[in-house]
């Protein structure tokens, strides 16, 4: 399994994704398959987090933070940070994280950056996007997992994987 930390803009993760004020579009590439992130084979984003801010020379901090607290072995930088060359300093930052690293930087997430560039927001069929009742059940059963994981972790011997505790559920 790739772990995946996504560094997203500080200005964006504010607002949310261009187009949407929610942060999905990363997810949604995932979950379907598509874009860049999409391709990824065995991918699983682990970490998200913010660009410290512009010029966004505290991403390399970030990362190498990423890397200690969250195992990440992949870094994204998403499509948003390229629409309309939003982030002119974004290729240059992937690189030195790179090159201090030694763990990749995909640029872009559901658009590749160069065909972001061209691009002021990103607009999806209605139905590609999950309803707010579908949102809210999601994350009600993520908040159960880890409830159910939390509980069994504070027993000694009977720590359990999530795997297990999916089967039991």
């Amino acid at each position: 399994m790739l772990r995946v930390g996504i560094i997203a803009c500080r200005d964006y993760w504010k607002k949310g994704c261009p187009g949407y004020q929610a942060h999905i579009l990363c997810f949604l590439a995932r979950e379907k398959h598509q874009g860049p992130l999409g391709e990824l084979e065995g991918a699983n984003i682990v970490a998200m987090q913010p660009c410290p801010g512009c010029p966004g020379t505290g991403r390399l901090a970030l990362a190498r933070r990423m890397i200690a607290h969250d195992r990440v072995d992949c870094f994204v930088f998403p499509s948003c940070l390229f629409f309309n060359n939003h982030c002119p300093t974004a290729a240059s930052h992937a690189r030195a994280i790179e090159a201090a690293t030694g763990r990749p930087v995909l640029l872009g997430s559901y658009l590749e950056a160069a065909r972001a560039r061209s691009c002021a927001s990103v607009i999806i069929k209605p139905g590609d996007i999950p309803s707010i009742t579908e949102c809210r059940q999601r994350l009600l059963n993520l908040n159960y997992l880890q409830y159910l994981y939390d509980r069994q972790a504070s027993a000694p011997r009977k720590a359990l994987q999530i795997l297990t505790l999916l089967k039991m559920a």
